[in-house]
């Protein structure tokens, strides 16, 4: 089979479907990864698999103003800043058309919507890949809208159905007037959830309970990692305990002020903590605060959380599954989206304590949730649920998927 993956999103929400493509590519398929050009070349592809790229940049984009009124939630700011996330998705349209062609399947990521609509254009069935349980109708926990969970089935129901209506905009307007009206309509008119031949969930089944008809929740996708850097295995053989706090993706405004606040937390409970956040974290720049937080660069993580005793992050979905598959207790920070439905989730499970809002972030808020991680029942809980999803095979079920829905159809 052809097959394209079309992945739109930050390198974390990227990685899964380059695991993905290096399943098909060792199963025979001819695979297309589609994402955007900048993270291309961070993705030691394999043989077989080939890249194309979206002239579109996910770090400019959630370090810009649109991410901060996401995070603020602020409708006005959202209102103002809203065509620089369409612009960001209507990104990949033109290669998306180009890539398509002659393809046996598209499988689309939430936000390659321009992918789908130029699947559906040229006759190519499409399969649609959610890092969080997205599903078609008006029930579910609605991960991208944050304490949505809490809110009673009608209510929910309700603002799910709201986001429906406006999933078919998020590329942008087309529009133009016609005898004295303006005529608008979507540039692609599909939506988050919009699928031909079924839906894959790349998230644990022991950690996302939700189930819906015409869903397979494979488990993570993850492949090849590699090992820890010499500096960092020498500095983890330093006297700990140790733990991790990084942020992924999500832009710091006071990278300096933060990092001392890890400082002060880990020193109230006796622990070490390694430290990457962007620039600040680099370690070029020599410590940024001492010896109890240390800046490190980039690390797998599939190396390093299992030598952590705790894992402080934001919550995205492929760190969330690093830190369980490590057996890990975590600390969820989120920012925004379905960050904060994944520190609901391991809060439920007991691998972790409530979640911490960034904005309510301090180092006393930070001491009391990893006093609570650290604790015995917190650390047993993690070891037995990382037991239970490393035994899942993601990529291989995903896979199996993808080659039946096809044959059938």
């Amino acid at each position: 089979m052809r097959i394209v993956l079309a992945a739109a999103g930050s390198r974390g929400d990227v990685l899964p479907f380059a695991a993905l493509a290096r399943g098909l590519a060792e199963r025979g398929q001819e695979v297309t990864l589609l994402t955007h050009n900048v993270l291309l070349p961070t993705l030691d592809l394999p043989a077989g698999v080939s890249g194309v790229g979206a002239p579109s940049d996910p770090g400019t984009l959630l370090a810009g103003p649109a991410a901060q009124a996401l995070r603020r939630g602020s409708p006005r700011a959202l209102n103002r800043t809203r065509h620089l996330f369409a612009d960001f998705v209507h990104a990949f349209a033109a290669p998306a058309r180009i890539a398509v062609t002659g393809a046996d399947v598209v499988i689309a990521s939430s936000f390659a919507v321009a992918a789908v609509d130029a699947a559906l254009t040229a006759g190519v069935p499409v399969i649609r890949a959610h890092q969080w349980p997205e599903q078609p109708g008006l029930d579910g926990p609605m991960p991208l809208l944050p304490y949505a969970w809490r809110l009673p089935a009608p209510a929910r129901r309700l603002a799910r159905g709201a986001l429906r209506v406006v999933e078919p905009y998020l590329g942008g307007l087309d529009g133009w007037w016609e005898r004295g009206r303006l005529q608008l309509h979507a540039r692609h008119p599909v939506g988050l959830t919009t699928t031909t031949l079924g839906t894959l969930h790349a998230v644990s089944p022991s950690v996302v309970p939700d189930r819906a008809p015409g869903i397979c929740v494979t488990g993570w996708w993850v492949g090849p990692d590699g090992g820890l850097s010499e500096a960092a295995a020498g500095l983890l053989m330093q006297p700990g305990p140790w733990v991790f706090v990084g942020f992924g993706s999500m832009q710091q405004s006071d990278p300096e002020q933060l990092l001392d606040q890890i400082a002060r937390a880990c020193a109230a409970l006796g622990v070490r903590a390694v430290v990457q956040l962007g620039a600040a974290g680099d370690p070029r720049r020599g410590p940024a605060t001492d010896a109890t937080a240390v800046p490190i660069g980039p690390e797998p993580h599939s190396a390093l959380f299992p030598r952590m005793s705790a894992v402080v992050h934001h919550g995205g979905s492929g760190t969330t599954g690093a830190a369980v598959r490590a057996g890990t207790p975590s600390v969820v920070v989120p920012h925004f989206a379905d960050q904060y439905y994944w520190g609901h989730r391991l809060a439920a499970l007991g691998v972790a304590p409530s979640a911490i809002p960034r904005r309510r972030l301090t180092a006393a808020a930070l001491t009391r949730r990893l006093e609570e991680a650290l604790r015995p029942g917190m650390q047993r809980r993690a070891v037995d649920l990382g037991a239970r999803v490393r035994a899942e095979d993601g990529v291989a079920t995903a896979v199996r998927y993808i080659e039946r829905r096809v044959a059938d159809s």
